[in-house]
């Protein structure tokens, strides 16, 4: 037994119906396209006879003014009047020929004098100042003719106009306003003028004028000339003769085989896409079934994750959500157990960053409380044996060796007492009679300072905050920070330091940035930065409070100090966050903040560890 793919199946299926279904329909475009074709030209041909009365109406309309012109020509009537018949003839052949028509003129006698013989029918119409407009045969040439009756008073004298022969001219403007073949015949059959063969157009006129061939619709025959079909619409010229308009059939239809030809590709072109598009759908409709087979093997596997394609097919389709139902309750039970163990995680992170913080807190208190206590019990002995240094120093000769040696142990105990008074800033009340400041002026204040002196630093101070924007510091406490963190930079960069300030708005809170050009932090000092007694830059140049100080009042007035290195460019980054005040302006200090409260903004405080 052959097994075919089912999609193969479906292809054949496919193309069978196409092929069964495209042919009877092309077969039926084919016959309504060229009864179209056939009945679009034999009804644009029957309107070539309107064509040409119309044309023979607008003609008449010029024959009549021509008519009018010639009668009214200079000198006509009295040459007429006075026997001059030459004189006459030539003013009317004058006037005649300024339209290239034949003139026409009759005499009192009713005698054509020139142009062709006048009915007497159309010379008793005719009236004083009126024209008239008629067609005559003659000489083998149907001629419209325009008079004119001439007279003074009502008196008969004549008529004068103009003629124009119906020629190959005429033929060869009628084909060119009816697209198509046009034969002029006479009353007498003969041919006048055709935009055809004079052999062809013989033919043609015999045919008509026997009445052969069939009709093919009002005012249209089919006629055979020399074995060709040619479609024939006829109109009379009055009383001079009969104009033929002729197309050929094939040349009609020519456009047919095109068409044909257009049809056939078409349909292949459909065939060939509806094989592309069926291609696709039955892919689309088997696939459902290779997935649900490649899912079962996968599964079998131990691989859960198998997709499953939709499918059209009720019973696969059911199936296939069954198994994705399966599949999609161990997804989300995974899913569900890694978000628990990130929430796990998130929340150990935030106790152990807490727990962190505690401690940092617990032994910053500590330390604060064991920096007082001892501070408080060093000052005063320090300040006593200075005072006997300096009445044993007042006692020594100017110069002497133990002079030298009494000022270095009072410069000691001047640098112990600086010491004590640091120690002691960390628990000194603050100040509550000043809480607020505006902060890009205290900032400019400070880069003022930091100008000034034997070590000058460049500081740029550039604010994008609002210029009279407060915070809740006093303008002490905000100096005392701002300028330990620029003497810190200025001596992490260098005597050729440039120091950057910058004031910003970020949203309730103030954000004050110290940029240098220096080295940067070392990593390993981040983290103890703020820490008491910490220092980079040895014994001999501070002792680790300066830092520890400013961000002790930072906190103290509800903000916050960070630090980190600049990515942008080479430097460190120091950032003081502050909070706006209300427009009301009062403050008041937070009840459970730790670490320096003294908002004194003297230079004992300013060493640091950057």
């Amino acid at each position: 037994m052959v097994r075919v793919p089912l999609l193969g199946a479906l292809l054949l299926l496919l193309a069978s119906a196409l092929t069964v279904s495209l042919v009877p329909a092309g077969l039926a475009l084919d016959r309504r396209v060229t009864a179209e074709l056939r009945q679009t030209a034999v009804e644009d041909l029957g309107r070539a006879p309107m064509m040409r009365e119309d044309r023979n109406a607008q003609r008449a309309e010029a024959l009549s003014m021509h008519a009018m012109t010639v009668a009214a020509a200079p000198g006509l009537m009295d040459a007429l009047g006075q026997g001059r018949v030459d004189r006459a003839v030539s003013i009317a052949r004058d006037a005649a020929s300024a339209y290239g028509e034949d003139p026409v003129l009759v005499d009192r006698s009713r005698h054509s004098l020139v142009g062709p013989s006048i009915p007497d029918s159309l010379l008793a119409s005719l009236r004083p100042g009126h024209a008239e407009v008629a067609y005559v045969y003659q000489d083998g040439v149907p001629r419209a003719v325009g008079l004119m009756a001439l007279g003074d008073g009502g008196e008969w004298s004549g008529a004068a106009g103009s003629s124009r022969a119906l020629d190959e001219t005429m033929a060869a403007a009628l084909a060119a306003l009816s697209r198509a073949a046009v034969t002029i015949v006479g009353l007498d059959g003969a041919v006048v003028a055709s935009t055809l063969g004079a052999d062809t157009a013989t033919v043609l006129a015999r045919t008509v004028s026997v009445g052969a061939g069939r009709a093919v619709a009002d005012k249209v025959s089919e006629q055979q000339v020399f074995g060709a079909a040619v479609w024939v619409a006829s109109g009379p010229v009055a009383h001079a003769g009969i104009v033929l308009f002729s197309r050929e059939v094939s040349q009609e239809l020519a456009a047919l085989p095109a068409v044909r030809r257009a049809a056939v590709v078409a349909g292949a072109l459909t065939l060939v896409l509806a094989l592309a598009v069926g291609a696709v759908v039955a892919f689309a409709l088997t696939r459902s079934v290779r997935g649900l087979a490649e899912a079962a093997t996968r599964v079998a596997d131990g691989d859960f994750e198998a997709p499953v394609p939709p499918s059209r097919i009720e019973e696969l389709d059911r199936l296939g959500r069954v198994f994705l139902s399966m599949r999609d309750s161990l997804r989300s039970r995974i899913e569900e157990l890694g978000r628990a163990n990130r929430a796990l995680e998130d929340r150990q992170d935030r106790l152990h960053d807490l727990q962190a913080e505690l401690i940092r807190q617990d032994r910053l208190r500590s330390s604060a409380r064991m920096a007082a206590e001892l501070a408080h019990e060093i000052r005063n002995p320090v300040a006593n044996v200075r005072n006997c240094l300096e009445v044993v120093r007042r006692g020594l000769p100017e110069g002497s060796e133990g002079s030298g040696f009494a000022d270095m142990a009072i410069d000691e105990l001047l640098r112990m007492h600086e010491l004590a008074e640091q120690l002691l800033d960390l628990n000194r009340p603050a100040d509550p009679g000043e809480g607020v400041c505006v902060a890009a002026e205290v900032t400019r204040q400070v880069a003022t300072l930091a100008g000034v002196g034997e070590d000058p630093v460049r500081v740029t101070v550039r604010n994008e905050a609002p210029e009279h924007m407060r915070v809740v510091m006093p303008p002490d406490a905000l100096k005392q920070i701002l300028f330990n963190l620029v003497e810190n930079a200025r001596e992490a960069a260098g005597p050729e330091a440039r120091v950057e300030v910058r004031v910003i708005a970020d949203g309730s809170v103030a954000a004050l940035e110290v940029l240098d050009h220096g080295p940067g932090i070392p990593e390993d000092a981040l983290e103890r930065l703020f820490d008491p007694f910490f220092t980079t830059k040895g014994a001999v140049h501070g002792v680790g409070l300066g830092l520890f100080v400013a961000e002790g009042l930072a906190r103290r007035y509800g903000g916050r100090m960070t630090a980190e290195n600049r990515t942008e460019v080479r430097g460190a980054r120091f950032r003081l966050e502050v909070p706006i005040a209300s427009p009301a302006g009062t403050w008041a200090p937070p009840a459970d903040s730790t670490g320096p409260t003294d908002a004194r903004g003297s230079a004992d405080a300013r060493e640091s560890t950057s």
